[in-house]
């Protein structure tokens, strides 16, 4: 029955389109919710629990990065982290109980794991624990988590870019962090009082495409980061292209959030 109901609820309420998508995920939210309890109430096995809670995990995955500009008073990011993690978690512990290899999503749920917690020691131990640092299936997604270990954080968002849609819809979600830190590293790495750096290469390396584009001079500004206007005859054309950002380490500031 609880299976019955998780496949009713993907199935036919979240494409239904005649409600927006917060009220469909709302509504979809608070009754995988108490499925979950139940669960636990009935302490149904590891082969009933994983067909339950892997579609959950997915939906979860796909909510968070759909509605992660949505206003706080139709959807909060926290909440819905704290609950995509804690089944995450619960799918891998089921796995690692399980001795059937006939059904097993395994690798799925540890791309989408290390997905959602890319950057984290904690996800790239677990994982390199249980499979080594090798395993094909997962050698693109620790290797990206190496690389936000050492720092390099436009080559793991390069890595990023080939995930599957939906492990990089997740790891999406921590584009602003790499975006903060990379402008935090060029303030000391690019410093200067003559020389700057174009606004339209930035845009580049830090992978502000489409609508984002209008939103790289605010992020500068918002790090307290100075623009300075580029001579026509310098300036690319269009875009961000007759701005330039001039970096000094004094000037950054730190201490700001990361612009989500």
């Amino acid at each position: 029955m609880l299976l019955e109901t998780v496949h009713y609820l993907l199935t036919m309420v979240l494409p239904d389109t005649r409600r927006p998508y917060h009220q469909r995920y709302e509504f979809i939210f608070d009754r995988t919710r108490a499925i979950r309890q139940e669960m636990v109430i009935q302490n149904l096995s590891v082969a009933e629990v994983l067909p339950i809670l892997e579609p959950i995990v997915r939906f979860l995955c796909y909510s968070a990065y759909r509605l992660c500009d949505a206003p706080i008073a139709e959807f909060d990011p926290k909440i819905c982290a704290q609950h995509l993690q804690e089944c995450l978690k619960k799918v891998l512990r089921c796995y690692d109980q399980c001795t059937s290899v006939a059904y097993s999503n395994r690798f799925e749920m540890e791309r989408l794991y290390l997905s959602f917690n890319i950057g984290s020691p904690e996800a790239t131990q677990s994982a390199i624990a249980r499979y080594g640092a090798s395993v094909p299936e997962l050698r693109l997604h620790l290797t990206t988590q190496l690389e936000c270990h050492r720092g390099n954080y436009y080559a793991a968002m390069r890595r990023m870019l080939r995930f599957t849609p939906l492990e990089a819809a997740v790891a999406s979600l921590q584009l602003p962090q790499f975006r903060r830190r990379i402008l935090q590293q060029f303030s000391v790495a690019y410093q200067s009082r003559v020389q700057t750096v174009p606004l339209e290469w930035l845009e580049r390396i830090l992978h502000y495409e489409g609508r984002e584009r209008t939103c790289l001079p605010d992020d500068c500004r918002h790090y307290n980061l100075q623009l300075v206007p580029v001579p026509a005859k310098e300036a690319g054309g269009g875009g961000n292209g007759g701005w330039a950002v001039k970096f000094e380490k004094a000037q950054f500031d730190a201490q700001r959030c990361a612009v989500s």
